[in-house]
């Protein structure tokens, strides 16, 4: 009998969905509370988060938990002030909900839900629910405007809110060598309707804080809008007949990028040519020849070539003052690394030979621990070469703090 219930158990285990199985785990805040850089009352502040704001929980200790919020933050938070979510299916209770990108009334409207809306509610708290919709993704709803049992639907339709207006055009923006995708709700998990390369144009018809809702192709759906721009890119051109160049005459465009970083300009025209030098962010350059790829250009006196989907015809709106470099100015002598002492905020944080997760750690030292003091002798990219009880090699920058 002892056996036979352990099989029957097995095979129920077997039956749970895997996306059950691996669902994330999620915390809410009891009463407001403070982000911090490290597990101390005097570190650094990095956010405040108000009562019922949701966060998933990666390691807890001396009562502090690091966590990552539901809007990307990281950091230490006191654990007292956390409670582990219960999660259930609800339905929208009346016409009208608020589905709010906050636990907060003031912080706008993601979508209105109608009556007898279905949604997972991931997390119940005191007044509000963290809750996943099919349509619109994630957000808060007032758990009074919420029931457990099955509401009938009343007919009415749930629609999207312009969190930052809509109805106007936008252009997609530095897809590169892929294509951006655009979506059946606003989740990166959400299925895929069709996916569009750089300079297509779509019509945004609601604008949220990190998707809108648009119209391109003859498809509608959702779009990431770190991918989209209200300035047009540069033109695309077909390489002329028989293998020639584009268009010769030239023009003034600007650099844009994504993440407002500096776009790399190249010997060559390809990833795999080196590196002359960079342009910032919104500077104007003069694109000497345009190419159905690689734009040949000049700026401070310099030329070479840039991917040309980092340029567009008119000066991102959020770009500041650009000054162009004096081609005839001596070069500024380049600055000398200030070496300083950092702390590590992680138990077994790696200590690599050579940059990069795939090299082994350093013979005699291993793996740091909280609270240990690396001195540290330069910063490349996301990586710190430090040094250790006389030992030097690699750690990950984010778990050092001065």
């Amino acid at each position: 009998m002892k056996k036979r219930l352990i099989a029957l158990l097995l095979v129920l285990v077997l039956l749970i969905p895997a996306g059950i199985a691996s669902a994330a785990t999620y915390y809410r805040v009891t009463s407001t509370l403070q982000v911090r850089m490290q597990p101390s009352e005097s570190a650094k502040v990095l956010a405040s988060y108000r009562k019922d704001s949701v966060c998933t929980l990666s390691s807890t200790k001396n009562g502090w938990s690091y966590v990552t919020f539901y809007n990307g933050t990281q950091g230490y938070v006191k654990t007292s002030y956390l409670k582990k979510a219960s999660s259930y299916s609800a339905w929208v209770a009346y016409d009208d909900t608020q589905l709010r990108p906050k636990p907060d009334g003031g912080s706008g409207s993601i979508a209105s839900l109608a009556k007898g809306t279905k949604v997972s509610v991931l997390s119940h708290g005191a007044n509000y629910d963290y809750v996943k919709t099919s349509d619109f993704g994630y957000g808060y709803i007032v758990n009074s405007r919420l029931s457990k049992k099955k509401v009938a639907a009343s007919g009415a339709e749930s629609t999207s809110k312009n969190g930052g207006g809509g109805d106007y055009d936008a252009w997609i923006l530095i897809a590169g060598y892929r294509t951006v995708s655009l979506r059946s709700s606003a989740s990166t998990s959400a299925p895929v309707i069709e996916s569009y390369p750089t300079a297509t144009k779509v019509h945004v018809i609601s604008h949220g804080a990190k998707w809108d809702y648009v119209s391109v192709g003859g498809n509608t759906g959702w779009m990431q809008n770190a991918y989209l721009s209200t300035s047009e890119p540069a033109p695309t051109v077909e390489p002329a007949p028989g293998g020639g160049g584009g268009g010769s005459s030239s023009y003034t465009a600007y650099a844009t990028s994504g993440n407002r970083k500096s776009v790399n300009v190249r010997k060559g025209q390809g990833k795999g040519y080196t590196v002359l030098f960079k342009v910032p962010y919104g500077a104007p350059v003069v694109v000497l020849k345009h190419q159905k790829k690689w734009d040949y250009i000049q700026y401070g006196g310099r030329k070479g070539y840039i991917d040309n989907s980092f340029l567009q015809l008119s000066k991102p709106a959020d770009a500041g003052e650009v000054v162009t470099p004096d081609p005839n100015a001596e070069a500024a002598p380049a600055p000398v690394f200030q070496e300083y002492d950092a702390t590590v905020t992680i138990n077994d944080l790696n200590f690599h030979k050579r940059k990069g997760d795939w090299s082994s750690n350093v013979d005699g030292v291993g793996r740091l621990q909280y609270g240990q003091t690396v001195h540290v002798l330069a910063i490349e990219g996301g990586w710190a070469k430090v040094q250790y009880n006389g030992y030097t090699g690699w750690v990950h920058r984010n778990y050092i703090s001065p």
